[in-house]
């Protein structure tokens, strides 16, 4: 498979939601211009050209579809100077789908864009922190794009549900209710912004059990839900004796620009698109080498116990912006990060021997396609 550069534009810091984990810098009316979306697009590509890669191109918020003509723009952009390219680019926008029209959908849908929408689960889960400004829920009508979404199985999509500790409680109801709603990939993404204490790891792996029960017998009745944490879990499982199997590439194969146009190693590092840590140049100037190496250098995992752990090509000790999040280091593995990361491979394994003595269709065909009757190691 090629390897690509992923560029994330964030087009907007406005957004119709006033999410309370939301790492995306303040929201108020201030979009990235055609001309600094352009230059972006240009020094990319030719990073790509450059080292021989393809580029892929993503849209971010804020909410991305507050600014569908800049969006579109860059899309016909982007189309128009990849003839340099050795593949074509693919494109994909993260949004909360408040504002996605079945038009957007269809236009969107036409050009193989990755949908990925951020829904919450149930009401319940997702009323707490996805709000408006004047603090009202947004499941409905998240729920309606959701609706709009599932009735076009054939458009690359996934679910991003971001689970924090005053929502966590909620999770394998939320699970639930989006599995009866949507056949695709649901990913569980983690809140490592947020602080998790004793009581609320305790709610969360009480709620990854039931999950995976709910995933168990999703495949018993053979419809399985496609969770993304717990199938790249199983997937480190099956491909870690051949070497790691997670690494970060972030300021290196994953590039994200600011509304103003600097560069930073990784969409969840923009914030307000002003932190001289974090920023290696801008598109008026190009790249600053010397502070992109320096991010690239420190990424990783120093933290000690982490070299002799069993479980260290299986887990996102390396990802250096959850690391960023969870203990404001590049390379530095929080407690919580690493107690959280035992819970789902874990969780993942006690599944997955399960199905795997069943000798369950679904899962040998998803994850054993060339499985002998062998019980793997």
């Amino acid at each position: 498979m090629q390897r690509v550069i992923t560029c994330t534009l964030c087009l907007t810091h406005d957004c119709p939601l006033r999410c309370k984990y939301c790492y995306a810098g303040r929201k108020y009316r201030h979009a990235m211009t055609k001309e600094t979306a352009g230059r972006a697009i240009d020094i990319v590509f030719a990073e790509a050209v450059r080292l021989g890669r393809g580029a892929d191109l993503s849209f971010f918020g804020g909410e991305p579809l507050m600014e569908w003509e800049l969006l579109q723009w860059c899309y016909d952009y982007a189309r128009e100077h990849a003839d340099s390219l050795p593949v074509p680019p693919r494109f994909g926008i993260t949004t909360n789908g408040i504002l996605l029209s079945p038009e957007k959908l269809a236009w969107m849908a036409e050009r193989d864009f990755l949908i990925g929408l951020s829904i919450d689960g149930n009401q319940a889960m997702h009323n707490i922190n996805r709000c408006y400004r004047d603090g009202r829920g947004s499941h409905a009508e998240t729920a309606q794009a959701l609706a709009t979404l599932a009735a076009h199985p054939s458009v690359r999509s996934q679910c991003i549900c971001v689970v924090s500790p005053n929502n966590a409680a909620h999770l394998s109801e939320g699970v639930a209710w989006l599995a009866a709603h949507y056949k695709g990939t649901i990913s569980l993404n983690i809140d490592y912004w947020s602080r998790w204490d004793d009581d609320s790891f305790a709610v969360l792996k009480t709620q990854y059990t039931r999950v995976a029960q709910l995933v168990i017998d999703s495949y018993r009745a053979g419809s399985p839900i496609h969770l993304r944490n717990i199938d790249d879990k199983i997937t480190t499982h099956i491909h870690s004796p051949n070497g790691a199997c997670l690494q970060c590439r972030i300021g290196e194969q994953e590039i994200a620009v600011s509304t103003d146009g600097n560069f930073f190693p990784c969409s969840r590092l923009v914030g307000d698109g002003d932190n001289p840590e974090m920023n290696f140049g801008n598109v008026r100037t190009g790249i600053d080498r010397a502070r992109q190496h320096h991010i690239i250098s420190r990424r990783g995992c120093t933290t000690p116990a982490c070299k002799v752990c069993s479980l260290r090509h299986r887990c996102l000790n390396s990802c250096g912006c959850t690391n960023y999040a969870a203990s404001g280091k590049l390379d530095e593995v929080s407690p919580f990060l690493c107690s959280s990361e035992k819970l789902f491979i874990h969780t993942a394994d006690t599944l997955a021997e399960q199905l795997y003595a069943e000798q369950n269709p679904a899962f040998l065909s998803r994850f054993y396609p060339n499985a002998t009757k062998s019980q793997p190691e």
